[in-house]
């Protein structure tokens, strides 16, 4: 679609930002407005959330007790993609619903209007948001994309590792006056221990590492057309308690893990767009003011 939102002017201000909370466990908005006021609930629809990031074998998303045969592979990362980009609507739809001042398009309603509108999967054209929006009497139309999903892209992963190494080598050397054999032990446990966690897709001390980052994006319909809000989420650890929801026989199953961090950055995405969403005055190009906001982890999507 043509619509588009660009961070780029504090990209120098925030770069270590991403770094840090992402391997914590979430990065999200730093806001600059408001929260936002209502004089009447805002309607809400949530368009598809489109997994955009390649997967390669399905084995990266989901365990098996045994790899599937080469000739069914296609066909199920077919169905395991849908089945996330469905799982994932209708989390955001979910969490959206429950923040206060919105009323939002029930889940299986939009559902079942969207293959009317356009094929399930794809992202929506511009007329075809303009069609849901219309179809449900919504306001605002929301739609997403989840950029990685299981594995962190390299770009994003080496860049995050640069940076920490060469601050902790820093604080090393100074402590050690930069003694080589100090030096070295810590790269090289470092080296052991951080591929994994800033790569994703391992379990350290118990922790498990199942990177997931979304993009959310909000296009009001009402008054005046365009684009009016945007967010990114990262979640890279998962959290016990995220995975304690589940029967404990299912905790260490990759698409569980994954599963969790999905609903947990959907939840963080929901909160902060209820708190700063409402209906945007019309410039004089007869296009919706922009809500003002940065997410510290769509810092990323410079990286490419």
């Amino acid at each position: 679609m043509v619509w588009k939102h660009h961070n780029s002017s504090k990209i120098l201000l925030f770069i270590g930002g991403p770094i840090l909370c992402g391997v914590l466990g979430s990065c999200s908005t730093l806001g600059e407005q408001p929260l936002a006021t209502r004089s009447v609930p805002l309607k809400i629809v949530v368009g598809p959330v489109i997994l955009e990031t390649p997967i390669s074998t399905s084995t990266q998303i989901h365990s098996f007790e045994a790899a599937p045969p080469p000739e069914i592979e296609p066909i199920l990362r077919a169905q395991l993609k849908d089945e996330i980009q469905i799982k994932a609507q209708r989390f955001l739809t979910e969490h959206l619903a429950k923040q206060p001042g919105l009323t939002v398009v029930p889940f299986q309603e939009t559902r079942r209007i969207l293959p009317d509108i356009g094929e399930l999967g794809k992202s929506l054209t511009e007329d075809q948001i303009r069609a849901l929006g219309q179809t449900t009497g919504a306001d605002v139309v929301v739609t997403g994309v989840i950029h990685d999903y299981g594995r962190v892209r390299w770009q994003y992963w080496v860049t995050g590792w640069l940076m920490h190494v060469s601050i902790w080598t820093t604080v090393v050397g100074a402590a050690t006056a930069w003694n080589p054999a100090a030096v070295g032990t810590y790269l090289a446990v470092d080296a052991a221990t951080d591929f994994p966690i800033w790569y994703g897709g391992a379990e350290i001390f118990g922790w498990a590492f199942r990177p997931v980052r979304v993009h959310l994006d909000a296009i009001q319909l009402q008054n005046c057309e365009g684009p009016i809000w945007s967010d990114d989420e990262l979640r890279v650890r998962v959290p016990g308690t995220a995975l304690a929801e589940y029967p404990p026989e299912q905790q260490k199953q990759k698409e569980v893990q994954l599963e969790a961090n999905l609903n947990r950055a959907m939840a963080e995405l929901a909160e902060t767009t209820g708190e700063k969403l409402t209906l945007q005055a019309c410039n004089g190009n007869g296009k919706p003011e922009k809500i003002r906001g940065f997410a510290f982890s769509s810092v990323f999507d410079f990286l490419l």
